[in-house]
């Protein structure tokens, strides 16, 4: 009954469009803006504030013109400016308040701070009360009439406004009411850019080209093409699980359709052309690097990132891109230059150079600079509320290592400031969407197991390397580094002291680096690559050989299950993955494990790829 009470509720606020026929009328396009000589495309940022009209004179014209010129200045790193201008009209116009709303978004998400999350969500309530009031109304669409085009416009703004609007319900409240609240509004809002998506955007062998569509501008355009080609890459990584849920609701996606959007939402070049192009690269250097790292379209990435820097060479959202397509090619030092210009390219938004400290924070670690990886890892703990659980747990192991390394007969951590460290990592976990991280869960046990294993954690750096993902971003001389201080630590620790957990978690770490260095070599040393997959299926195995004697580590057990199914994959044999695969899911239905669902991303995704294999061999 409650579900069915929400449902009822946000539909009633719903699209008003699901039927609307398309219209043959032609409207106008959105004003021509001033352009800046010095950089084409981009419109002009001298305007002075004598020029913005009160909120009773402003028209249409000038309306669009400081939509365009906030947008300008939030690119060029001006986001004061970029603020002041939209807080003036948020209260009566529709535009500025979707355009405040979504900064003030962006900085509730980024500092998870209380006042900013409800300041943002009163701003947004306030975009859904204009928006709504300019949608074509039920009484309009019973009687067939067309939509105007403000009418469509406001369907728009309504559906990203809404959007934007669940994502602070998330954040607002960790309570399972909240959660359904926020999901419902993302429901709304992503049925809404589908019905826009199928009347306005016009695909090859559409049955909506046998009709002329209403013309539109490429500004609202590109907003329907931003808005549904990221819901379509987001649906098509949900898990199996939850996928089904989600279909007996109408929400699936997949993940080209959802690019090849964002690409025409690119070359559009409206309004909302640059978050086309930000949430393409977000894709490759993110989720994509979580998914099939070793197949990432860089040159996409390069090419997105130089037209807007050629626009906006100060653009601090741009060059991280660039930063992360450097680390992405293991160009590390590199990498760190372009996030160490990002930290100094601005000081109006600090939130955003904890992203560039969480980079250095890595790219020291993957070095084996502890020292340093420590100092940003403090730096994050101390300056932001993003999972500082995590934070002080990585900072905790930065320093372990830097402890044992010093000398390497050392067993035990026991310094007293490494044991504060990992004794205070669980007073700082928090909730989302009424759930507890998992990445904090595990960060939790492993801080446990070193206090009950007597300061002891059998190499927590390098295994926080491999649980965030970073061993992929090693070249060969790290790699072969990183696995001889495995193999030591193995060798260094006698039976009765090396638990079983520690045991499979070491093999494990050291079967993953040799299936890494059979895929950075070269194909024309077949014989050496070869050799690297015997030894990585051998470690593999002998993680497995502690599956009935683990006590606590269980992702160990479905992790080297992953690893050798992804092995075998590599090897071109679909049978064993699919066995592999299966016995990856069977541990989670036996048992639950930190990481449970970081792992089952990988698997559907490894899934998938290994139906491709078996359609190919068929």
């Amino acid at each position: 009954m409650v579900l069915e009470r929400f449902f009822k509720r946000v539909d009633s606020r719903g699209s008003n469009m699901d039927q609307t026929p398309v219209v043959d009328e032609v409207l106008p396009d959105e004003p021509t803006l001033e352009l800046n000589e010095a950089t084409p495309g981009t419109v002009s940022a001298t305007a002075t504030p004598d020029m913005i009209k009160k909120p009773e004179d402003i028209d249409v014209d000038i309306n669009m013109t400081l939509v365009h010129r906030s947008l300008t200045l939030l690119l060029d790193n001006r986001f004061v400016e970029a603020e002041e201008i939209l807080k003036r009209h948020y209260e009566t116009d529709m535009h500025f308040a979707l355009g405040y709303g979504a900064m003030l978004t962006f900085q509730a998400i980024m500092t998870l701070d209380k006042k900013e999350i409800e300041k943002g969500y009163k701003i947004l309530e306030r975009g859904l009360e204009l928006t709504d009031k300019r949608r074509q109304k039920k009484t309009d669409y019973l009687r067939m009439r067309p939509p105007t085009y403000e009418e469509v416009v406001a369907e728009l703004l309504y559906a990203e406004t809404l959007l934007l609007d669940s994502l602070l319900t998330f954040a607002q409240s960790d309570s399972v009411i909240a959660m359904i609240k926020g999901a419902v509004k993302g429901r709304t809002s992503y049925g809404i850019y589908k019905d826009l998506y199928s009347k306005y955007i016009v695909r090859p062998g559409d049955p909506a080209q046998k009709q002329q569509p209403i013309k539109v501008s490429n500004d609202f355009l590109s907003g329907i093409l931003l808005g549904y080609g990221c819901f379509q890459i987001i649906l098509a990584m949900v898990p199996p699980k939850l996928l089904k849920l989600l279909e007996l609701v109408g929400l699936q996606g997949d993940t080209q359709t959802g690019l090849d959007a964002l690409a025409k939402g690119v070359e559009l070049d409206g309004l909302r052309s640059p978050f086309c192009a930000q949430a393409i690269t977000t894709y490759n250097t993110a989720f994509k690097f979580n998914l099939d790292p070793y197949n990432i379209d860089l040159s996409v990435v390069d090419s997105l990132c130089e037209k807007y820097l050629t626009r906006h060479p100060n653009c601090v959202s741009f060059h991280f891109f660039t930063g992360r397509a450097a680390v992405l090619r293991r160009d590390l030092t590199g990498a760190a230059e372009t996030f160490e210009k990002c930290v100094k390219l601005q000081n109006e938004w600090i939130t955003m150079h904890h992203t560039c400290w969480f980079e250095l924070m890595w790219i020291a670690a993957m070095q084996q600079k502890w020292a340093e990886a420590a100092d940003y890892a403090q730096r994050l703990f101390g300056a932001s509320n993003w999972s500082k659980t995590s934070y002080l747990y990585l900072l905790g192991s930065f320093r372990y290592a830097q402890y044992v390394d010093c000398d390497p007969s050392r067993k035990y951590a026991n310094d007293p400031n490494i044991t504060n460290l990992f004794r205070d990592v669980k007073e700082y976990q928090i909730r989302i969407a009424g759930k507890r991280l998992q990445v904090e869960k595990y960060c939790v046990r492993k801080a446990r197991s070193y206090h009950n294993q007597n300061n002891f954690l059998f190499y927590p750096a390098i295994e926080a390397m491999f649980v965030w993902g970073m061993f992929v971003l090693l070249d060969k001389q790290m790699t072969k580094k990183f696995i001889s201080q495995c193999q030591e630590r193995l060798e260094l620790i006698t039976d009765h002291q090396l638990s079983p957990d520690d045991k499979g978690l070491g093999h494990l770490m050291v079967g993953a680096l040799w299936k890494h260095c059979y895929l950075l070599e070269s194909a024309e040393v077949q014989e050496e690559r070869e050799m690297f997959l015997e030894k990585s299926e051998e470690s593999l195995k002998k993680s497995l050989s502690f599956e009935k004697q683990i006590k606590k580590d269980h992702f160990v057990i479905a992790w080297s299950n992953y690893e050798l199914a992804e092995l075998y994959w590599l090897k071109k044999d679909d049978k064993q993955a699919s066995e592999r695969l299966k016995a990856c899911k069977k541990v989670s239905s036996k048992v639950k494990y930190s990481l449970e669902s970081r792992i089952m991303f990988k698997v559907h995704n490894l899934q998938e790829r290994v139906k491709e294999l078996q359609k190919e061999r068929s």
